[in-house]
């Protein structure tokens, strides 16, 4: 997709969130400079004009709209309320769930380093040393020298090479990566046969029980872990290891006592959290919270304002303390099993139905080997404006085939309204 001819805007047109939207949901990767600053400046340049800019734009006058009400309805919440009362009461419900803690597992969250591009190294070595990004339209991941220039998964191909403009773009491989993964999995399986399989690349273990009974420290084990890793895959794996799922960012063991879990937690960026996404990030950053830490401080407002924060939920991560058990999803637990694929942008109607076609008959593949059927097919796509539509159909009878999940589903229909 190339930038459109819209009139662009001034720059003291633009807000500091419309930058920072712009800059991607993955500013926190690693390998990316630590000071983005000039990155976010050529990324908002490179946007202006293009369909994605203005999608960018319009969903962040959304959300600060939103933001607005929230500002009023937390400025009428507050008006009359006994503030020491409410500390207290908050107070006693942080010492009841510190009560709760258990410090007798050894959790580890694994994630493998840049999976796409490392998988795509080792069927073109070619590609070692040079900065490369994995997709065309939008990129799925990006090689650690491309990072450096601020390229990274999420963001449209335009903007990268402008970003880094003797990028290497190429094409995803999902039958490779599928492949690597279970490999991956299975050495995983090894030291905790219940592993929590997190997506393709990622996963929580409970080492626990291989620990004692193979006479290892925690540490130990999960270096013994990352060499096996790497011994049948030749990729690499960085550990976090808790004693809960909470995720550390990168390489790293936290001691497993109260004070320290809550040591790590205060200066924590709220966004590093799980389940706290970038719309979140700014819903409680307008009331102040902006790292864990802030939680005890802006605990009133949090309270008086519960159903619209989840105010034990916020406590418990401002206090480190997350679920311990680890075991995989339970088929009566599974909600949905889809299939996805990001590509260049499609004009043509033939193209576009041959690619619903390809994700209809992986998605049966899927389903016929774990023997899943279903009644609802939802449909999500992204136009070339980048926003996003979903739509869904249920029905009486159950399916599973990829004729009926492609012709019986919303797929075609969808595609042929959308060009009628």
């Amino acid at each position: 997709m190339e930038p459109g001819s819209e009139p662009q805007l001034d720059s003291s047109q633009e807000t500091e969130t419309l930058v920072k939207r712009l800059a991607g949901p993955s500013s926190g990767k690693a390998g990316l400079a630590l000071d983005q600053t000039e990155i976010n400046r050529i990324i908002a340049e490179a946007s202006k004009g293009s369909k994605f800019y203005d999608n960018e734009k319009r969903k962040d006058k959304e959300l600060t709209e939103r933001i607005n009400r929230i500002k009023k309805e937390k400025d009428e919440s507050m008006r009359g309320v006994d503030i020491r009362k409410v500390e207290a009461a908050v107070d006693q419900l942080l010492v009841q769930l510190e009560a709760q803690r258990d410090l007798s597992q050894i959790i580890v969250h694994v994630d493998m380093d840049a999976f796409f591009a490392s998988v795509e190294l080792l069927y073109n070595p070619e590609l070692a040393g040079k900065p490369f990004g994995v997709g065309r339209g939008v990129l799925t991941t990006a090689s650690y020298e491309a990072r450096k220039y601020g390229v990274r998964s999420g963001m449209p191909g335009f903007i990268a090479k402008k970003l880094c403009p003797d990028l290497i773009l190429v094409s995803n491989n999902f039958s490779r990566y599928a492949e690597m993964s279970a490999k991956v999995m299975n050495v995983f399986r090894r030291y905790d046969s219940n592993m929590c399989p997190a997506g393709s690349d990622e996963a929580y273990l409970n080492i626990t029980e291989y620990s004692v009974m193979h006479g290892l420290t925690a540490e130990a084990c999960v270096q013994e872990m990352r060499k096996a890793v790497h011994a049948e895959t030749q990729l690499s794996v960085s550990a976090g290891i808790a004693p809960n799922k909470n995720k550390p960012n990168g390489q790293f063991q936290i001691p497993f006592d109260s004070a320290s879990i809550k040591a790590f937690m205060h200066h924590l960026s709220i966004r590093k959290v799980p389940g706290i996404g970038r719309v979140n990030e700014r819903l409680l950053e307008s009331i102040g919270i902006k790292t864990c830490g802030d939680i005890y401080t802006h605990r009133v407002v949090i309270s008086v304002m519960d159903k619209r924060f989840g105010l034990k939920f916020l406590l418990q991560t401002h206090l480190g303390i997350a679920s311990n058990i680890v075991e995989p999803h339970l088929r009566e637990e599974r909600k949905s099993i889809g299939a996805e694929r990001t590509f260049s942008s499609l004009g043509d109607k033939e193209k576009v139905l041959q690619k619903l076609q390809e994700i209809a008959a992986e998605l049966e593949k899927d389903m016929s080997r774990n023997g899943w059927t279903g009644r609802t097919v939802t449909l999500k796509y992204k136009l070339d404006t980048y926003q996003v539509f979903t739509r869904a159909k249920t029905f009486d009878r159950y399916v599973f085939t990829k004729e009926e999940l492609y012709l019986v589903s919303p797929l075609a229909a969808c595609v042929q309204y959308y060009y009628e």
